[in-house]
């Protein structure tokens, strides 16, 4: 599907197996801030054997400026603490030259409003409790969070974050 995102051309579709080589090179860079900030998300370090058991888990979205994907999303079904049919949206990354530049806005609105389509009563996602501007920015967006966890070989406890559609 063709979008336009501050007047620029993107085209948005499923990742497929083919894609994970370039989505793994991607997650790693777009994590690689938090990585420096000493939290050991997955993404900062993950290899394309865990590139794509992610993206099979639900679908991934890759937005891609001509023939480079710039930006990617995963979408999944999965609830955390509070016992609703939610979707979950992880493997959330944006090309670190192109931060700011809507791209993000544009991938989180078209995920809430698949969501919607979708019939879920909401978006889950979560994140690092020391990474402050990543809580305030979900937190901005209508998201709560609805509990705490720490996964398995994590150095940081996570919040999780819903936004209910009810």
């Amino acid at each position: 599907m063709k979008v336009a995102i501050k007047n620029c051309d993107y085209f948005l579709r499923a990742a497929s197996a083919s894609d994970v080589p370039a989505l793994r090179v991607l997650v790693n860079s777009a994590y690689k801030e938090l990585s420096d900030m000493g939290l050991n998300y997955t993404a900062t370090y993950q290899d394309e054997e865990k590139t794509l058991e992610k993206i099979n888990k639900g679908t991934a979205f890759v937005l891609l400026k001509e023939s480079e994907i710039v930006a990617t999303v995963l979408f999944s079904e999965e609830n955390h603490f509070t016992k609703k049919h939610t979707a979950y949206i992880s493997q959330f990354a944006v090309n670190p030259v192109l931060k700011k530049s809507g791209l993000g806005t544009f991938l989180m609105n078209y995920c809430e409003d698949l969501a919607l389509q979708k019939n879920y009563q909401g978006v889950q996602l979560d994140t690092a409790i020391p990474a402050k501007h990543l809580v305030q920015c979900y937190q901005k967006r209508g998201y709560i969070i609805v509990g705490e966890t720490h996964w398995e070989g994590k150095t940081y406890r996570s919040y999780i974050f819903e936004k209910s559609f009810n």
